[in-house]
């Protein structure tokens, strides 16, 4: 079974011949796994070890930036006199200490809010944004189901204009809010609506909107500013043929749930076990939604054994995967402290089980 027809029974609620499998890693945690497998090809240990099922699509640099930009360790980006790098958004952001590997924000474009009327997004229409998708989709879905992703609303608000005073621009400057929101949905439905008519098969959002306890903010102001939004978007990829969306966010979504549904989401990911309870979740709304993830990446992974590991994968498997509609991966982005040995656990397990 190719990669390509084991996701679509998954997503369509049928039997394949296993789960399909899933994840992301940081650089730090996919360079130990070239070392433990004595190969660079990345690729080779995502498809033959692994047994990753997925692929996606993104857009490139435009031609102005690569020109005022460079390779940097951070990725492409502007280099700052004070070690900062800066994106194609204007974001500037640098290592958080020496001996860190996480960045912090020096610098957002829109905190000053006056500056909104002057931005500038990233340029869709230069002829190479979108180049080398176009060229790479046809031959990625011979073999793979695709999909191309873009932030969530709040993620992306708050990157442009700092995560503390947006928190208080959505209680005390709803004009700001809307204008900033209305200016990022014109540029993310000529996004999604590019991508959808190359022909993906699943547009991916993310970016958290929820913590351990609910979400980020209260429902009635998620309601209000993003979800009408996010139908926008989903309503643009369905008039060319999208069937499948996709939503990311860490946290407990519970208080969303039944409208991110209603508007026609039908992945979610990661159903973050220490914050929803994933058989919940496959008990109201299984025969709707994929379950993607599921994999502790806050307690079982970093500080569990290969034998904890091993029993969470048999167990989400033999509790949710009864009727499809669930794929195996760890519940975040692989962190740099995870051993090797349970990163592997998570696909050995899943291989070794198949489907119930």
């Amino acid at each position: 079974m190719t990669h390509r027809e084991r996701v679509l029974r998954c997503y369509e609620h049928q039997k394949a011949d296993r789960v399909p499998l899933a994840g992301s890693f940081r650089a730090e945690v996919i360079e130990k796994l070239k070392k433990h497998f004595g190969t660079n090809d990345w690729g080779k240990i995502a498809e033959e070890k692994l047994g990753l099922d997925f692929a996606g699509v993104g857009v490139s640099h435009s031609r102005d930036f690569l020109a005022r930009s460079a390779d940097t360790p951070v990725g492409r980006g502007i280099p700052h006199p004070d070690g900062s790098v800066e994106n194609e958004w204007g974001i500037r952001q640098k290592q958080l200490c020496k001996d860190s590997p996480y960045l912090g924000y020096v610098y957002q474009p829109l905190a000053d809010e006056r500056n909104l009327k002057t931005y500038k997004m990233p340029d869709l229409d230069d002829p190479d944004v979108f180049a080398d998708a176009r060229k790479r989709l046809p031959e990625l879905k011979r073999n793979y189901v695709v999909s191309a992703g873009v932030s969530t609303f709040y993620r992306h608000a708050w990157d442009l204009r700092g995560y503390e005073q947006f928190l208080e621009d959505l209680c005390l400057n709803h004009r700001f809010v809307e204008a900033l929101l209305d200016r990022l949905l014109e540029w993310k439905l000529k996004y999604v609506g590019r991508f959808a008519q190359m022909g993906v098969d699943c547009i991916h959002i993310g970016g958290d909107i929820a913590h351990h306890r609910g979400l980020m903010m209260s429902p009635a102001t998620w309601r209000k500013f993003f979800k009408p939004r996010d139908a926008a978007l989903i309503n643009e990829a369905r008039k060319h043929g999208v069937k499948y969306f996709y939503f990311h966010t860490d946290g407990n979504l519970m208080e969303a749930m039944e409208d991110l549904i209603e508007i026609g989401f039908n992945i979610f990911n990661p159903i973050q076990p220490e914050c929803m309870d994933p058989y919940e979740v496959k008990r109201r709304w299984g025969d709707q939604i994929v379950l993607d993830g599921t994999i502790s990446s806050q307690h079982t992974l970093p500080f569990g054994t290969v034998d904890d590991v091993r029993r969470e994968v048999r167990e989400r498997i033999e509790r949710l995967a009864y009727n499809g509609g669930l794929v195996i991966a760890p519940n975040n982005v692989v962190q740099y402290d995870v051993p090797v040995e349970n990163i592997l656990a998570v696909y050995e397990t899943a291989k070794e089980v198949g489907c119930p």
